[in-house]
């Protein structure tokens, strides 16, 4: 759910005052602070409404194009781990145990299993929280981590 208006234009205000506190010379008509403020508010927040727009526009696009396998690709990054997983160790190991040759010891990085452990966990919540049904900003939240 978006946030109302009125409670983005505060942030955007304080923000606008910040860097004009930072740049404005002290012995300036404070009128014109005051103008400058008002614009340079009305440019964040058209700036921020801009990007949540595209934001929008991008996860709308993709969930309506024709390619499924955009839609599919988090499950797709668990089982390629998933492979690698099973290639490292268990494949590798089993053919050199028949072919009686010492193979160099493969070990996945760190990174991979950080990454892809980060991956499963956040698919695997979503999908969990998705599967109950729940509504509001949990399901939403869901719905962003699942690609539903």
């Amino acid at each position: 759910m978006p946030l109302p208006v009125l409670a983005m234009i505060g942030p955007v205000a304080d923000l606008a005052k910040s860097i004009l506190d930072k740049i404005w010379p002290p012995q300036a008509d404070p009128n014109l602070k005051a103008q400058a403020e008002a614009q340079l508010a009305i440019m964040l927040e058209q700036r921020e409404n801009s990007v949540v727009n595209a934001q929008r526009e991008i996860m709308v696009a993709e969930m309506n194009q024709g390619d499924s396998y955009t839609k599919r690709a988090r499950p797709t990054l668990v089982y390629a781990g998933l492979f690698f997983i099973f290639l490292v160790h268990v494949v590798f190991p089993m053919v050199s145990w028949f072919t009686k040759n010492q193979l160099p010891a493969l070990v996945l990085p760190d990174d991979f299993w950080w990454a892809w452990g980060s991956v499963v966990a956040i698919w695997s919540l979503g999908r969990t929280v998705e599967r109950r049904g729940t509504e509001g900003r949990i399901g939403a939240l869901a719905g962003a981590i699942t690609g539903k």
